[in-house]
């Protein structure tokens, strides 16, 4: 046992001796006294720098390409690269903003290419100059510049090009779908923005062709935009005879266009891939709705519904299936089955979706279920879905409820309905566009609120009814005492004559049941009639005066 302890001890011993000697081998310290860094001698010949060019890469970036020699001499050199804005960039303080690119060097000759960065200002800058330096110990030992002038956009729009930069076609095309989901003015811009970079990098991306057709239509719609889109599309198809996507949106642009065979035939031809588009089925049973189909086009909308959810983009097919069955049903006066797509839509996407907004109208309005519209567009709102319409719905029931209310804490409820939906007039529009919320517009206007007060844009509830061409809301609001002889606009336009200059027939003909004589409706000494003279408008004169049939 202690011949076993002793041999252990001596191979300890051993290792520290063997450690000690080899000491100078690990050590840095002690290797860097007894071995020292011998430098290499310079390289034969001169440094320089030669061949500077400037390019711009299909990312849009900007890149100085050129070729240097180094010597070795003097160690430790650096490349330098800046932008100028003068042409005389000679001197440090010409560099605009003193933005430097540094570049490692190597001994010998090499070709080198560097990114160009934009100088540090928060407003456009115009350079004029691109400078390569050979720099070591603070002083510039060569310079090669070149002429190139480069307008640089003010930082925000640098920022995002550098961004974008960076990101895969397939993610700037989501990001433009998005855009275009958003649909605003401002959205719709920078979507084009998006897409027509992407045709600028890839005139043979097909997608993006597809995406701005629908940038077409919603900043255009109508005859020109659709035709616009149309032209897109086939582009599309040009590229990909068989791309579904286009087959199934060029389907939309004819069922609009009135080409309705055409349209039929895109979307036969759509039906028979593999697809999961759900537009195919939400766009053909409009098709057909449009043509007065409604069985046909409820059997569409249903087979979009029927179909896996997929959680991405066409989820929007999905919930424009939803509320196009739940109008076909709502025309129908199929209260029930309005009410199972609803809580059906409500089952797959959350209470807390703002689709559920309709829900929530649909249970005051048509069940008057006010405390249950209450809760479900309060939770809605909870989930930071903040559109206009849950709002307008929570205003809305809390109007009602406060009118329904018989007890003294009611003015809680009309607190908070001032907070969702201020008084005035398109309060006063949305309670009458149902019998159960009309009642709250009557004590509204029994409490001392005017039915025919104009808002900011010189609008009264009388007009937005007329020109939403709900002619229900129009009689409840006559009903509520507001006058067709009262004036809108800035320009004082007596409200009776906004169907006459919309050619609203069906409006104009409501007006005059309601007892309003449109040879008294005059504006700036001309009549209604005298107005239609002028347009030359045959029908419209009938049904001003339905004398004239008869001449």
């Amino acid at each position: 046992m202690s011949s076993k302890r002793t041999i252990v001890l001596m191979g300890i011993l051993l290792a520290l001796v063997i450690g000690y000697v080899a000491k100078p081998l690990w050590d840095p310290a002690v290797r860097g006294s007894v071995l020292p860094v011998v430098e290499e001698p310079p390289l034969a010949g001169t440094n320089r720098i030669s061949g500077l060019t400037i390019e711009r890469d299909a990312k849009g970036r900007w890149v100085a390409n050129f070729e240097y020699f180094y010597t070795g001499a003097p160690p430790a050199a650096q490349l330098r690269i800046g932008l100028a804005r003068s042409m005389n960039a000679q001197t440090e303080k010409s560099l605009a903003g003193q933005v430097f690119t540094y570049a490692p060097t190597q001994r010998g000759s090499h070709r080198a290419s560097v990114e160009l960065y934009r100088p540090h200002t928060a407003e456009a800058i115009t350079t004029n100059q691109v400078v390569v330096q050979l720099h070591a110990r603070g002083e510039v030992l060569l310079t090669e510049q070149v002429a190139q002038t480069i307008n640089w956009p003010d930082f925000q729009t640098w920022a995002l090009e550098v961004e974008l930069a960076n990101k895969t076609a397939d993610e700037l095309l989501d990001r433009a779908a998005q855009q275009i989901d958003v649909g605003d003015r401002a959205s719709l811009s920078q979507a084009k923005t998006l897409l027509e970079r992407l045709v600028r990098q890839n005139a043979q991306f097909d997608p993006a062709y597809v995406e701005l057709a629908r940038v077409a239509m919603k900043s255009k719609w109508g005859p020109e935009g659709l035709h616009e889109a149309e032209r897109l599309l086939l582009s599309a198809l040009q590229i990909r005879p068989d791309g579904v996507d286009a087959k199934i949106l060029l389907g939309y642009v004819h069922a609009h266009q009135g080409r309705y065979k055409l349209a039929e035939n895109m979307f036969t031809e759509a039906s028979q891939t593999e697809t999961k588009n759900l537009w195919l089925w939400a766009n053909w049973g409009e098709l057909l709705a449009m043509q007065g189909k409604s069985h046909g086009a409820a059997d569409k909308y249903r087979e979009a519904l029927g179909r896996p959810r997929t959680h991405d983009r066409y989820d929007r097919a999905r919930l424009e299936a939803y509320r196009q069955l739940i109008a076909l049903l709502e025309r129908q006066k199929d209260l029930d089955g309005m009410e199972a797509l609803y809580k059906q839509q409500a089952a797959e996407f959350g209470p807390g979706s703002c689709s559920n907004s309709e829900y929530s109208r649909f249970l005051l309005q048509q069940r008057g279920d006010t405390a249950g519209a209450i809760a479900l567009a309060r939770e809605v709102l909870n989930q930071r879905c903040t559109d206009r319409t849950t709002r307008e719905v929570l205003g809305m029931a809390l109007y009602v409820d406060w009118a329904n209310a018989t007890t003294s804490d009611r003015s809680e409820s009309l607190n908070q309905a001032r907070v969702f939906l201020p008084t005035g007039p398109r309060l006063m529009y949305l309670l009458a566009t149902g019998d159960r919320t009309a009642g709250a517009a009557k004590q509204l206007v029994a409490s001392g609120e005017s039915i025919d007060q104009r808002d900011n844009a010189q609008v009264n509830a009388l007009a937005y009814a007329l020109q939403a061409r709900d002619y229900a809301a129009t009689l409840r609001l006559l009903r509520l005492g507001a006058r067709p002889d009262a004036t809108v606009s800035f320009e004082d336009i007596p409200v009776a004559l906004l169907p006459v200059l919309s050619r609203d027939h069906d409006g104009i003909r409501l007006l005059r049941r309601a007892g309003v004589d449109y040879s008294k409706i005059r504006y700036r000494g001309v009549s209604a009639l005298d107005y239609a003279r002028q347009t030359g408008d045959r029908r419209l004169m009938e049904t001003l005066d339905p004398k004239l049939r008869s001449i």
